[in-house]
């Protein structure tokens, strides 16, 4: 009995999520002439800027520098995105709802979530196409997909705890502002880890690290990636999972008092 409640909850969560994401994805492009091509401008921008500063440097001894700084950056954008736009949900953009109606509220994490997705998608098929352009197998872009599903959960887990924790902690907002942009310097995103002892020590506390670069050696080096690596990403995914829905759901009782 309990199993079943736990899963229409679950399913009532999700089918909302999906119903906001749409919403939200569908208010964004209202009246645009350029609709989808807004979300592969940011991508195609950074790409051009730090491939332009890079590739004859950073980027000169890494094989496929090209595809191998896009994919980083369209993940990481994904990650960024989600996270930034998270701590906003519960104190800014949808405080007076939370006042006044009684709803899982899980699903604004999730609507996040799921819209930031829909914009992850066009950058990767925008990726797969440049895939094919020159001539690169696309059968690690299949692998992807499960890479996805664990990368879905941190970021859905990550999402729980910050919108949670802006509540109590109105500067989180602008803290978590500069975090990113420290994890993104972090992350071997423009540049190789090799060769970089105490870089690649600290990267192993950065859940990033280890999605992108799966992800790296299964789409554009077609390599299986090192076991101890998928257990880590996992592992993390998991963990971040379980502190996620016991913070929110430990404070989310007072969301509407702290507001």
């Amino acid at each position: 009995m309990l199993l079943k409640r736990q899963s229409q909850k679950l399913k009532s969560i999700v089918g909302l999520s999906l119903s906001l994401a749409k919403a939200q994805f569908k208010l964004r492009n209202e009246g645009t002439w350029l609709g989808i091509l807004w979300y592969l401008l940011n991508p195609i921008l950074m790409f051009g800027l730090l491939f332009f500063i890079f590739s004859t440097r950073l980027g000169n001894n890494i094989l496929n520098y090209p595809f191998y700084l896009l994919l980083g950056i369209i993940m990481f954008n994904f990650f960024q995105s989600a996270t930034i736009e998270s701590t906003k949900s519960i104190v800014s953009e949808n405080n007076q709802l939370i006042k006044s109606i009684n709803f899982p509220k899980e699903s604004l994490i999730g609507g996040i979530v799921f819209k930031t997705l829909f914009s992850h998608l066009f950058e990767i098929i925008l990726f797969i196409v440049l895939l094919l352009f020159f001539k690169i197998s696309l059968m690690g872009v299949l692998y992807y997909f499960i890479i996805l599903l664990f990368f879905l959960i941190f970021i859905f887990s990550s999402c729980l705890i910050l919108s949670s924790l802006t509540v109590y902690f109105a500067d989180l907002e602008n803290i978590w502002q500069f975090g990113v942009r420290l994890i993104w310097f972090g992350t071997p995103i423009f540049y190789a880890i090799e060769g970089q002892t105490r870089l690649f020590y600290l990267n192993l506390l950065n859940p990033m690290y280890y999605f992108i670069t799966i992800a790296r050696d299964l789409i554009i080096y077609m390599k299986i990636p090192e076991m101890w690596m998928i257990l880590v990403m996992i592992g993390y995914s998991l963990l971040f999972l379980l502190i996620g829905l016991f913070l929110f759901n430990y404070l989310k009782g007072k969301f509407a008092e702290m507001i």
